[in-house]
C-alpha cells in the first residue's frame, strides 16, 4: 500500500491487488452532514445525487453509456463526518472516468429536470423510512442524543428540510464540497506504474480549496431520558437505548468495538441469547457502534410485541446495568473470533478494501489503521471489557420507544 500527499493537499492511496482486472475507487471528502444547516439538512446528499448523474457537457444518457461500457455509476453517500463517492472500472476505462469526474467538478449536471427528479426520489425515500421502526427509532434518537450539536442533522434530511432546498442551493453548496484539501482518493486493484503516474498527474492538476471548518465537540448523556414515537397500526414495539461511547480517537475505542460485537452481533451475542433465545422477548435485536470523530454512542435495540413492552424495557435496562456478568473469557473469545470473521468477509471485495483504507484516512486514523485495528481488538483483555461494562452500567442512558399510537 502507498499513501501519497500531493502538493495541492489531496491524498492518494494505492492498494495493489491481484486477480480480477477491476479497479475500485473511493473518494472521501472531509465534509459530511455535520456541516449542514439543520433547516436544509440533506443538502449534501441531494447535491451529490444530482451532480454525479451527468455533466453540463453530456446529458444523462451520454454519461451513463460510458459507465455501462467501462464500469459502474458514481455512487454518492453521506455520513456525519465525510461524504463518499465510489465507482469501479476496468483499466481501459481509467481515462474516460477521470474525464467524467473532472466534468462533474467543472460543470456539474445541475439542471432543473434532474434536480426535481432527485429531490422527489429523496423525499420518497424519507417517507418510506416511516414504515421502518428501526429507522424511526434511530432518527428520533439522533435528535434526542445529539440535539444542539453538529450531529443533529440527518444525512438524508427530513421532509421539511429537503422541501426547503432549491436548485440554486445545491449549486452553491456543491462548490463548497469539491475539492477540499484533505480529500482522499483510494484505489484498490491492478495498477501499473504508468497508470499510477497518470492518476497522480490528473489529481495534482485539480484546483483545491482550504477546509475552513473542523469538528471538535463533546456531548455526553448526562441524565436518563425516554421519548415515545407513535406509529399507527404497528404490531410491535421497538425500543432503542443509547449510552456514552468514545470517538475514533478515544483510548477505549477498540474495547467498545469489541463490546458491541459481544453485546449484539450474531446469534451468540448477549442480546440474542438473553432476550430472544432464553426469554422469547425479541422479534429482532442487536447493537451498533458507529465510528465518529466526535461524541460517540453505543446503541442497542429490540423489537418485541406490544404486550411485552414494559417487561422488555425493564429487562433491557437490567441487562445494561448487569452487563459485566456477561463478560467472560468464553464470551470475549467468541466476540474476537466473530469480529475477525466479519472483518475478513467485509474486506473481500476491491470496493470494500478501497473504502476502508480511504475511510480511516479521512477519519484521521491513517489508512494503516485498517490492519492495526485487528491487533487492537486482539489485545483487549477481559478485565478491560469488564471495566467498560461497569462504566456503561453506572452511566445514564437515552431511550426511544416506537409503538402503536
Amino acid at each position: 500500500m502507498e499513501v501519497l500527499e500531493l502538493r495541492n493537499g489531496l491524498k492518494v492511496i494505492f492498494s495493489q491487488l491481484k486477480g480480477v482486472n477491476i479497479l475500485a475507487c473511493s473518494v472521501f471528502v472531509p465534509r459530511g452532514s455535520a456541516f449542514e444547516p439543520v433547516e436544509k439538512a440533506g443538502i449534501t446528499s441531494l447535491s451529490l445525487k444530482t451532480a454525479f448523474k451527468r455533466s453540463l457537457k453530456r446529458n444523462t444518457l451520454e454519461f451513463s453509456k460510458i459507465q455501462e461500457v467501462y464500469g459502474t455509476p458514481f455512487v454518492p453517500d453521506v455520513s456525519n463526518d465525510y461524504l463518499n463517492v465510489r465507482f469501479q472500472i476496468v483499466p481501459e476505462g481509467l481515462d474516460k472516468y477521470l474525464e467524467l469526474f473532472k466534468e462533474v467538478l467543472e460543470a456539474p449536471g445541475f439542471v432543473e429536470d434532474s434536480f426535481s427528479v432527485e429531490k422527489e426520489t429523496l423525499l420518497a425515500a424519507i417517507r418510506s423510512r416511516k414504515e421502518n421502526p428501526f429507522a424511526l427509532a434511530f432518527e428520533r434518537m439522533t435528535f434526542l442524543t445529539y440535539g444542539g450539536t453538529p450531529y443533529e442533522a440527518l444525512a438524508y434530511g427530513t421532509e421539511e428540510s429537503v422541501k426547503n432546498i432549491n436548485l440554486e442551493d445545491v449549486k452553491s453548496w456543491f462548490k463548497n464540497l469539491f475539492l477540499l484539501k484533505g480529500t482522499v482518493f483510494s484505489f484498490s486493484g491492478k495498477l501499473n506504474k504508468k497508470e499510477k503516474e497518470k492518476i497522480v498527474e490528473f489529481l495534482e492538476n485539480l484546483e483545491t480549496k482550504e477546509k475552513k471548518e473542523s469538528l471538535n465537540f463533546e456531548k455526553k448523556i448526562e441524565s436518563n431520558r425516554e421519548v415515545t414515537v407513535k406509529r399507527e397500526g404497528s404490531h410491535q414495539s421497538f425500543i432503542m437505548i443509547a449510552v456514552n461511547a468514545p470517538s475514533v480517537f478515544g483510548k477505549d475505542y477498540a474495547a467498545y468495538k469489541l463490546l458491541n460485537t459481544l453485546l449484539g452481533e450474531g446469534i451468540g451475542s448477549v442480546l440474542f441469547q438473553e432476550l430472544r433465545e432464553k426469554r422469547g422477548f425479541a422479534y429482532s435485536t442487536g447493537s451498533l457502534f458507529p465510528s465518529r470523530k466526535c461524541a460517540g454512542r453505543l446503541f442497542f435495540y429490540i423489537g418485541t410485541s406490544k404486550e411485552k413492552e414494559e417487561e422488555v424495557k425493564k429487562a433491557l435496562i437490567e441487562l445494561k446495568e448487569n452487563l459485566v456478568k456477561f463478560i467472560t473469557p468464553e464470551s470475549v473469545k467468541r466476540a474476537k473470533e466473530f469480529f475477525k470473521g466479519n472483518f475478513g468477509l467485509d474486506h473481500e471485495t476491491r470496493m470494500k478494501k478501497s473504502w476502508y483504507l480511504g475511510f480511516w484516512e479521512v477519519m484521521g486514523k491513517k489508512a494503516s489503521f485498517d490492519k492495526e485495528i485487528l491487533e487492537l481488538i486482539d489485545s483487549v483483555s477481559v478485565s478491560k471489557l469488564k471495566e467498560v461494562a461497569e462504566r456503561i452500567a453506572s452511566e445514564p442512558y437515552h431511550m426511544v420507544v416506537v409503538k402503536d399510537g
